[in-house]
């Protein structure tokens, strides 16, 4: 057994350092999306009055439909007990949505509206993360796992709320599965992620904790316990492990500088939701987006929140990209992004760009239940593949990845030039030495800005006699943004 990287045909991010041995003038970059100001969805029905929640989902099906399920909050009180409902709404395009008119669950006496559940309109549902499942049978192709309210008369007799499951052969008629809670006692006040993960053959979910691994230390430093994001498993989205913390707000964290003393035994901040997702055509990439709650004076001021970038290899480990500065940042003040916000899932495939959608609120999140505030669901765009790059600048930079084995036979990178960078490629054997036929000077330079460049020798492209035998790739570039390579099996002919 080698410690050689075995490549599959799948893309390779590289959003971390698996694939620099050695490297000279580059460095790797956050790439921050284009928040686009304008929301895609508000608030506009009755049974939306107290605003759009944070927790939503949005996927694109592939008749090209986008679909989105959302959280309308509601003012509590009869005919509701509960404040938050499920509803639906549907897009050709992603950026006009229609809500329609779906006849399924009463809301003050009538099924005239876009709710899809829970059934019972005393009851309430919040957090819910959608998710198509190609795993299931047809009648359940689609599940959601969701914070769930019971009436109160249900509660009353013994039925508890939490974290429930449910399932939906079209994503509008849902059902209950048995043996609610699932699972039980878990902290569930967040947008409660899940999928199936191909790569350990189970389901993955990801919720909040409410405590942390090191609560002796977050004691003795006069800390209380705070928001963390958990990870547990599932062979069948039944039966479910118990829960580990995967992050938590780190000394670099708790010691960030103030402009004022801080208030409570609260740290100065913690994670609200977590956004975990694996990324979409990679090998071995999750990403996740979670929102990071800022709270250190009275009233929890400044009871902001904006989103951050998160890589791993495994959903497990974490790496927090460039220096923790925000992915998703605050609008304007006053805005509807000014206050709170929270990434949705999924990844939507757009093209040559991948669409993340958030909700926005100009809301904080110590403010009086009143207050006016603005907000709904908005979009970012950004290149695919195209969340961490690695970067050379004018003068010129390079780097060599360690000791690699593979199945394909072509060579593409995603990679950004602009006018006048370039780039090309060089393969060396397992001790380093220049491959012949596949050396710098052999190599043509790849130019402009595209997501799938093909990599030639003299206008060869093909790297069939080299599949199976370790090498290293070595990436020399000039005013380059490398986001990825694929060694894949496209056509071997120069393009």
């Amino acid at each position: 057994m080698t410690n050689n990287l075995h490549l599959d045909t799948r893309w390779q991010l590289l959003v971390d350092d698996r694939f620099i041995e050695s490297a000279q003038g580059i460095s790797q970059r956050m790439n921050a999306p284009v928040q686009y100001p304008e929301p895609v969805l508000i608030a506009d029905r009755p049974w939306e009055a107290a605003g759009i929640s944070g927790y939503n989902t949005v996927m694109r099906e592939a008749d090209g439909r986008f679909r989105m399920w959302y959280g309308a909050a509601m003012k509590t009180g009869l005919p509701q007990e509960g404040a938050i409902r499920l509803c639906y709404a549907e897009s050709p395009d992603g950026v006009h949505w229609e809500k329609p008119e779906l006849g399924l669950v009463p809301f003050r006496g009538s099924r005239a509206n876009n709710i899809v559940a829970p059934p019972d309109e005393r009851q309430s549902q919040q957090g819910a993360t959608v998710y198509r499942d190609e795993q299931a049978p047809a009648d359940e192709r689609y599940k959601l796992w969701t914070k769930f309210r019971p009436t109160d008369a249900e509660c009353a007799a013994g039925v508890l709320p939490g974290l429930y499951a449910m399932h939906s052969p079209d994503g509008i008629r849902w059902s209950l599965y048995s043996g609610q809670p699932n699972p039980p006692a878990q902290a569930c006040d967040t947008q409660n992620m899940f999928f199936h993960d191909d790569r350990i053959g189970a389901y993955v979910g990801y919720t909040r904790v409410a405590s942390t691994q090191h609560v002796d230390e977050a004691v003795a430093g006069g800390r209380g316990r705070y928001r963390c994001i958990g990870r547990m498993t599932s062979p069948d989205f039944q039966r479910w492990s118990e829960t580990e913390i995967v992050l938590q707000a780190d000394e670099t964290d708790l010691n960030i500088p103030l402009p004022e003393p801080q208030v409570g035994v609260l740290p100065s901040l913690d994670f609200y939701t977590s956004c975990a997702m694996p990324y979409p055509g990679a090998q071995d990439v999750y990403l996740m987006f979670p929102s990071v709650y800022y709270h250190w004076g009275e009233k929890e001021a400044p009871a902001t929140m904006d989103v951050q970038l998160l890589t791993s290899r495994d959903g497990i480990r974490w790496q927090r990209a460039s220096g923790r500065q925000p992915f998703l940042r605050h609008g304007w003040a006053g805005s509807g992004t000014s206050g709170m916000l929270f990434a949705n899932p999924w990844l939507v495939e757009a093209g040559s760009e991948w669409w993340l959608y958030y909700a926005g609120t100009s809301r904080r999140h110590a403010a009086p239940g009143g207050e006016k505030s603005t907000g709904g669901i908005f979009r970012a765009a950004i290149r695919r593949d195209g969340f961490v790059s690695v970067d050379a600048g004018y003068g010129g930079g390079a780097f060599t990845t360690p000791p690699l084995e593979f199945i394909g036979h072509t060579l593409e990178v995603n990679a950004d030039g602009s006018a006048a960078g370039w780039l090309k490629v060089e393969i060396l054997d397992g001790e380093g030495h220049p491959v012949p036929g596949y050396t710098l000077a052999d190599a043509d330079p790849v130019f402009g800005n595209g997501i799938r460049h093909p990599v030639t020798w003299k206008g060869r492209r093909t790297l069939a006699e080299l599949a199976g035998h370790p090498v290293r790739i070595r990436f020399v570039m000039r005013d380059m943004k490398l986001y990825a390579f694929r060694i894949g099996n496209g056509p071997i002919s120069s393009v």
